[in-house]
């Protein structure tokens, strides 16, 4: 499915790793920052900061091997490499980060969502060309009190309309992650739009970035 992003009990496509091994090892200290690496380091600093707010366990949420580093800061450089790289190959189109509810509603079989950061994003260079430096605007994502307590964590991705035939290529040993399908659903239908932000190089955006929560959730919102 392209495009995928989480609606009325919508099908979407969740991040998974797979087989993740000790040799894989990165840091993020691109020599040329380009435009693709603006946008991922974007994400990473808003996923760093969310993080940070939920105390989200990462290892256990991308099932992190026990043989591989748990520190949270190499889990996001990794995740730095793979969207960057994604971006350059013009795979993806937007990103979604999950609050839900951790048991399914039996009503929809979906999981009921809390909160939601919407990236929508528009690469046109993904060349090496170095563009000017990117402005950050609305700052970095404020999720509502206590939104994460018992909750469920999930990472989405839209796939471009192009890269159907290309997907399966998503994976190691050319990415750090194995990016693989699976299909959850997710109930978005009582989401509201608190805050918005973005990234824009010389007055074009890159990044448009769109919080909702649900309405239960908004109460004593930053």
């Amino acid at each position: 499915m392209a495009n995928t992003s989480p609606g009325a009990s919508s099908s979407t496509y969740t991040y998974i790793n797979t087989k993740l091994t000790a040799e894989t090892e990165t840091t993020v200290v691109p020599s040329i920052i380009t435009q693709s690496d603006q946008i991922a380091i974007y994400f990473t600093d808003d996923l760093e900061e969310f993080v940070r707010i939920t105390h989200i366990d990462l290892v256990k949420a991308f099932q992190i091997p026990d043989d591989y580093s748990h520190e949270t800061r190499d889990i996001i450089n990794m995740l730095h490499e793979d969207v960057a790289h994604m971006l350059r190959d013009g795979l993806i189109t937007g990103i979604h980060l999950l609050l839900s509810d951790n048991v399914l509603d039996p009503g929809t079989d979906a999981f009921y969502v809390r909160y939601h950061v919407r990236y929508i994003i528009d690469n046109p260079d993904n060349a090496f060309t170095p563009p000017p430096p990117g402005k950050r605007f609305g700052g970095l994502v404020a999720p509502p009190p206590k939104v994460w307590h018992d909750s469920r964590f999930a990472l989405l991705i839209d796939w471009s309309s192009s890269s159907k035939d290309r997907r399966h290529m998503v994976r190691r040993p050319d990415y750090c992650f194995d990016w693989l399908p699976h299909e959850e659903r997710f109930d978005a239908t009582n989401e509201v739009c608190y805050r918005e932000g973005s990234l824009a190089v010389d007055s074009a955006q890159l990044v448009g970035r769109f919080e909702h929560a649900a309405r239960e959730h908004q109460k004593g919102l930053y």
